[in-house]
């Protein structure tokens, strides 16, 4: 008797295994298409951060210029060995135009413009695959709901189904949706930055050439 309420008590005590798998598989097959739109919109930021870092790279060598000592001649020489960057897009355009000081100013706002609308088709895409991933976390809901009412059953498993359909289909809709959300956030911050820091070193060089400009007078 004692060692049968021992093994009782053995087996209340024992908890129910529970992974990340077992919830995953709940979703009634929306795990899969709600699971490649995450991939897809990760890719896509991993895509245009290693073109930022690249961008970033190919342009060190002319963010640690001292400017002020330099002299027309000089930055022509040293565009030519450079790497294509934000920087010497900037640089080649105001070089261009150095007799001009207003059309130099117009050049830099073009230049970072089109930047910026580089980066918002990477936005509108990862926007995309949020707003994807949302509306498959919905529709899991709906097939859920649907299968939970339309059979007429009373049988427990069936309702559990349905139920864990609804409910684990919507949570990884907005789950991934979030993260899509949150990482698109990150890269965007380090975007706007790279471009403003850029702009204001490209107002550094107008300077630089409303001086020479002084000097040949």
């Amino acid at each position: 008797m004692t060692e049968t309420l021992q093994d009782t008590t053995h087996f209340s005590s024992v908890e129910p295994s529970f992974s990340m798998v077992d919830l995953l598989g709940q979703a009634g097959g929306f795990q899969w298409p709600i699971l490649a739109v995450l991939i897809a919109g990760i890719a896509v930021l991993m895509l245009c951060l290693v073109r930022l870092t690249q961008d970033y790279l190919s342009a060190r060598p002319l963010m640690g210029l001292h400017l002020e000592s330099m002299t027309y001649d000089d930055l022509m020489k040293i565009q030519h060995g450079l790497s294509e960057s934000l920087y010497t897009r900037l640089l080649f355009g105001m070089l261009q135009l150095h007799r001009n000081p207003e059309a130099m100013g117009r050049e830099v706002s073009d230049i970072a413009s089109s930047a910026h609308a580089t980066y918002q088709r990477t936005q509108r895409i990862v926007n995309y695959c949020s707003s994807t991933a949302g509306g498959l976390g919905l529709l899991g809901t709906l097939v859920g709901i649907y299968a939970l009412f339309s059979t007429g059953t009373r049988d427990a498993q069936m309702i559990f189904a349905g139920i864990a359909i609804a409910v684990v289909s919507t949570l990884l809709g907005i789950v991934t949706s979030i993260l899509l959300e949150f990482f698109e956030a990150i890269l965007h911050g380090y975007m706007s930055r790279y471009i403003e820091s850029a702009q204001t070193w490209a107002q550094r060089v107008r300077s630089q050439a409303l001086s020479w400009s002084e000097q040949s007078r």
